[in-house]
């Protein structure tokens, strides 16, 4: 018990706040009026839809990553990380390339006001082409997680999904009224957890840390 809740406690925070983080950046929308409200609650759809694929990628990378380094194999272990993230990131990528060159019409599916579909297209256009960022921040926090690390990615998400995503808009919202700061608040935080979760997976802490008398042994009898 006390080595689930250790694992699952951090993600179900860190999910709870950016939810409430999210409910923040969706009253800032509504300022916009019921088009705007409309054309981005098309674009979430899309967008949860678009990234199943790389959710599949996140829990194979967690899995990978743990049971590899609870059989001692800490190269395979590093080696799959590194494929799963690549793959993660060319995946999130090709699909907003891909909503980038269809935006419109992907929007009108739900709603064929031009404004609505406008305001749709919009928020894709300025999203859709760091779809990388995005995954590579979910792709290193499932290693992270996999090695034993979960409250690495709560503190990270925490801070640049939460903190900064608000704070960012508390103040452009003062100064300007304008949607396109909404819009660019995602990338911004992406960006910020992305440079986090550089350093992390580099550190290599979620590798060896917990592990390092065994993976002492592993080198002395490999």
């Amino acid at each position: 018990m006390g080595e689930i809740l250790t694992y699952g406690l951090p993600t179900g925070v860190q999910n709870s706040i950016i939810s409430i983080a999210n409910v923040v950046v969706q009253s800032n929308i509504n300022a916009f009026g019921p088009m705007a409200m409309a054309g981005c609650g098309a674009y979430s759809k899309v967008e949860g839809f678009a990234f199943l694929p790389i959710l599949s990628f996140n829990m194979a990378i967690s899995t990978f990553v743990s049971q590899n380094i609870g059989a001692n194999q800490f190269e395979r272990a590093d080696a799959g990380a590194k494929f799963g993230i690549l793959c993660s990131v060319v995946c999130a990528e090709l699909i907003g390339l891909l909503m980038v060159l269809g935006a419109r019409p992907i929007i009108a599916l739900f709603d064929s006001n031009p404004a609505v579909v406008g305001f749709g297209a919009d928020r894709i256009f300025c999203n859709a082409w760091f779809y990388f960022l995005l995954a590579y921040s979910h792709a290193v926090a499932a290693v992270l997680r996999g090695g034993g690390k979960p409250v690495v990615p709560m503190y990270v998400m925490l801070a640049c999904w939460c903190g900064l995503r608000i704070g960012f808009l508390m103040v452009t919202g003062a100064l300007f009224h304008n949607i396109w700061f909404v819009y660019w608040v995602y990338p911004l935080t992406w960006a910020a957890s992305s440079v986090c979760f550089f350093f992390s997976f580099r550190s290599k802490t979620w590798l060896y840390d917990q592990n390092f008398a065994r993976y002492e042994e592993a080198e002395e009898t490999s």
